[in-house]
């Protein structure tokens, strides 16, 4: 209908000439029987009338023309929308798998997918399946459900059978668009573990780097709910939803693990300052057993040590007549708290100038100078600390009331000093010097310093002495002695 009615509407445009055309012949009929020389006009307008048909078939055949090109431009049109359109929602749907694999939050990652797939299809049911590789389930954790986000304990086994089972074993998508008719044997286990009157679904395994970590289900209460390309929109949110699970269960199993790194070391920092303590406790205990050096060499790895000195000074103080007097008091705590004031007060005048305390023998107390680090003035050290400890334990004794005296005696020369055994092991001294000390101690005078002549001829013109002359000294003979009474 529309060639002939575009035919009539050429033969219309050529109306004056196929008029014109008529009256020739016409005319021509009744002309050509008396003059036989008209047959060369007879022969034009045959011409001419075939190139009015001629013209009306180009026309006809521009007009067809015409219209596939027409066409051509409306399919060119609308195919330029549709890729404009797919271009545009294969941005929208790049920059919205940006946005999920950037979220470490597996709610909100569903709940982000929702959002952007439901205006576009049916979405009754939206979930995501953790695959638990050591119990081999498919755990729901992460479900929707009539556009609302609901708590999900749902799984299902994969050595049942059932889509998941399906999904997993081989690794590829699953699209039902009617499920009664295509699965009516797998009915009641959607119903039972949904809830709902699914018709249509779709499960897409979740993969990254073909390593198997869920999956994704969208479901459907209508049939033949989902179209090709909708599908290819889950099939790529499926591939960025596999990566934004991945990197949130990384995230969480890296903050699991910085957590319990953080809980560790706070405990080793813990242990290491109980450590510290414990050590600092034994280091201190050391030091009060051993000199710094000697306790450094121990621990070095040394089992015996041994120094040869060629000349040190010892001294010895003795509480004369305090075992006597001890006897008397009621409280034996007494004894102990008056033995530590004076010891300590003791030990305070010995670090003051740099000498070492060997050890407390009972009530006597034993200090020595130049050991275990030589010095050159060690003889007036141990001098000058011997008046400081006279003038401490006056102090003490009149604070006390008790009657009780002190005899110190100092001697110079050479000793061997170190430490010995392996259990409850001290820093001792032996040898004649250390005899000598402890002789000018027990012949001495309570309230005295008694030194022997080394001493003197060392210390004569810094400090006051008085000559007691020659004695007889047990186990070493005649000695002469000297009572040491002050600083020049």
């Amino acid at each position: 209908m529309a060639a002939e009615k575009s035919g009539e509407n050429h033969e219309e445009i050529f109306e004056h000439e196929f008029e014109i055309l008529q009256r020739f012949k016409e005319k021509f009929q009744v002309t050509s029987d008396a003059n036989s020389n008209l047959v060369e006009y007879k022969i034009l307008g045959e011409n001419y009338e075939q190139l009015l048909k001629q013209s009306i078939k180009l026309m006809k055949i521009g007009d067809s023309t015409q219209r596939r090109l027409i066409k051509t431009q409306n399919q060119l049109q609308d195919a330029n929308e549709q890729i404009e359109k797919s271009y545009n929602n294969l941005k929208a749907l790049s920059q919205f798998g940006q946005s999920i694999t950037a979220s470490l939050d597996t709610k909100a990652i569903i709940l982000s997918v929702l959002r952007h797939i439901q205006p576009m299809m049916s979405t009754d049911i939206l979930a995501i399946g953790m695959y638990e590789e050591e119990k081999k389930v498919i755990k729901y954790k992460f479900c929707v459900k009539q556009g609302a986000y609901v708590p999900s304990l749902a799984s299902e086994s994969l050595n049942d059978k059932n889509f998941s089972a399906l999904c997993y074993q081989d690794k590829a998508e699953i699209i039902v668009q009617d499920l009664q008719k295509e699965y009516p044997n797998l009915v009641s286990s959607i119903r039972q573990l949904w809830d709902e009157t699914t018709e249509s679904l779709s499960y897409f395994p979740l993969k990254v780097e073909d390593r198997f970590i869920g999956i994704l289900t969208v479901q459907s209460h209508e049939k033949n709910a989902y179209s090709e390309n909708q599908l290819n929109v889950l099939r790529t949110l499926a591939s960025y939803i596999g990566i934004a699970i991945d990197n949130a269960d990384a995230y969480k199993n890296l903050s699991k693990k910085n957590k319990q790194l953080n809980e560790n070391i706070e405990k080793i920092n813990s242990l290491n300052e109980g450590i510290e303590r414990e050590r600092q406790k034994s280091e201190k205990l050391l030091l009060n057993i051993l000199p710094a050096s000697i306790a450094e060499r121990l621990k070095a790895g040394e089992n015996v040590i041994s120094d040869f000195f060629p000349e040190a000074t010892v001294m010895f103080a003795d509480l004369a007549g305090f075992t006597k007097m001890s006897a008397k008091l009621a409280s034996p705590e007494k004894l102990v708290i008056i033995l530590n004031e004076i010891f300590t007060e003791f030990d305070e005048v010995a670090n003051r100038y740099g000498l070492e305390k060997i050890k407390t023998i009972g009530d006597c107390y034993m200090v020595a100078g130049g050991v275990p680090v030589t010095s050159e003035d060690h003889i007036e050290r141990t001098a000058k600390a011997s008046l400081d400890m006279l003038k401490v334990f006056t102090r003490i004794k009149s604070n006390w009331d008790m009657d009780f005296g002190i005899r110190i005696g100092i001697h110079v020369g050479s000793i061997v000093a170190g430490v010995i055994g392996q259990n409850k092991f001290v820093y001792d001294l032996w040898g004649d010097t250390v005899n000598t000390a402890s002789r000018m101690e027990s012949h001495g005078v309570p309230g005295r310093i008694n030194c022997s002549q080394d001493i003197y001829e060392k210390l004569k013109d810094k400090f006051i002495f008085e000559d007691r002359g020659e004695s007889e000294v047990k186990g070493k003979g005649i000695m002469r002695m000297f009572f040491l009474n002050d600083r020049k």
